[in-house]
């Protein structure tokens, strides 16, 4: 509804002139400056019983009257609490980042420690089979990319891999035991280069002089001793006691090789359960890790499949330095006529993962037999220059 309500005359009477020249405005009762003069307040044309200022016109102010007081309502008052609880967080943060970094280490360090060692009877073997994975999934992919379905791939892989260690592990026992047999051979030769080789270090020389005169004193010393104390009383021969073993029947002789082998065996096998999961469910196994680990689902899985790739390149080239490593040395020790050459040379190969002291523990075996199967010098200083040859 639209009223027309009273409007000033552009020419107010001569009492409102003289009332707004007599009018000085203060800032309680005009926002305005004091030094600007006036302007007219204009009523227009309402809508709804409301008056307006036209666009471009100071608002009409009112004298101030005082407010009641009022309460806020209840809802307006709970808002209250956060800025509370926030200053309770911040302060919590504040305490928990002005701990020593030091302190925060070694604690996340012990946790971890902890965690490793008390599952390491899960976690060994699940890290074992997550290495072997990584080697066998190359042999895999290029099954699958020949048009080969993926389990069928995982089957043969998995199959020829068990049958290459078992091959090697029947070979190894073999030349084992035919070491074995020839030890004490071994056993003598290498007594003899000890006992020569100690004889050539005690060859007369000044040293050697020094050292008899010792002897002659602490003998002298010795005897002066035993004069003073004078003989000693004879002491009681001891009772001999003779133990005598009860007869071991063929069923525990193969119980107490059970429990020898059952903690490697179940090794094994818990390996070799985890690696056909690992081949089988690769990209169900990726995507749980990414729902598990990354919000940006894209970027997380792309830095998984590329940290895959690379270590999986890696495993791959490194097997093939090994082999590179281990072949020379095992043809080189069969040359020079080193009993289980091939052990050695697959031994060396498999220590070689380990940096820096698995080529030494690999070179100790080769050369400790080569001190006991020839009796001179020249199988030692071969092998010797081998192992540095091809390190």
């Amino acid at each position: 509804m639209t009223a027309r309500l009273w409007r000033p005359s552009r020419s107010p009477p001569a009492a409102a002139r003289a009332a707004r020249s007599s009018y000085t405005p203060t800032p309680t009762h005009c926002p305005q400056s004091a030094h600007a003069p006036p302007r007219r307040a204009e009523v227009v044309r309402v809508r709804g019983g409301e008056a307006r200022a036209p666009t471009g016109s100071a608002p009409v102010t009112e004298p101030s009257k005082p407010m009641p007081p009022t309460t806020a309502p209840a809802e307006d008052a709970a808002p209250v609490v956060a800025p509370r609880i926030a200053g309770e967080v911040a302060s919590q943060t504040a305490e928990a980042l002005s701990r020593p970094p030091l302190m925060n280490g070694l604690v996340s360090v012990a946790v971890i420690v902890a965690a490793l060692y008390f599952g390491r009877d899960l976690l060994m073997p699940l890290a074992l089979a997550i290495l072997v994975g990584f080697v066998l999934d190359p042999m895999v992919s290029w099954l699958k990319r020949r048009g080969v379905p993926r389990a069928l791939a995982v089957a043969i892989v998995v199959m020829a891999t068990v049958a290459v260690l078992l091959a090697s592990a029947f070979f190894i026992v073999g030349q084992l035991r035919q070491i074995s047999n020839d030890l004490p051979v071994y056993e003598t030769n290498i007594t003899r280069k000890l006992r020569s080789f100690g004889q050539s270090l005690r060859q007369p020389g000044v040293l050697d002089r020094y050292s008899r005169v010792v002897t002659r004193v602490e003998r002298e010393l010795d005897a002066a001793q035993r004069q003073a104390e004078g003989p000693k009383p004879r002491a009681e021969q001891p009772t001999r006691v003779e133990i005598v073993g009860q007869a071991v029947t063929p069923w525990q002789r193969v119980m107490a090789w059970g429990e020898s082998f059952a903690t490697p065996l179940a090794l094994v096998g818990i390996v070799f359960v985890f690696v056909v999961l690992i081949l089988l469910d690769k990209g169900d196994l990726r995507d749980k890790v990414v729902r598990l680990l990354g919000s940006n689902l894209h970027r997380t899985t792309d830095a998984l499949g590329d940290a895959a790739k690379r270590v999986s390149k890696y495993l791959t080239m490194q097997l093939l330095v090994n082999a590179t490593y281990g072949i020379p040395m095992a043809l080189g020790l069969l040359f020079i006529g080193v009993p289980g050459a091939l052990v050695w040379g697959l031994l060396a190969a498999v220590l070689r993962f380990v940096p820096y002291v698995g080529p030494m523990i690999g070179a100790i075996f080769p050369l400790t037999l080569a001190l006991g199967v020839d009796p001179g010098w020249n199988m030692v200083l071969w092998t010797v220059a081998l192992i540095h040859w091809v390190y």
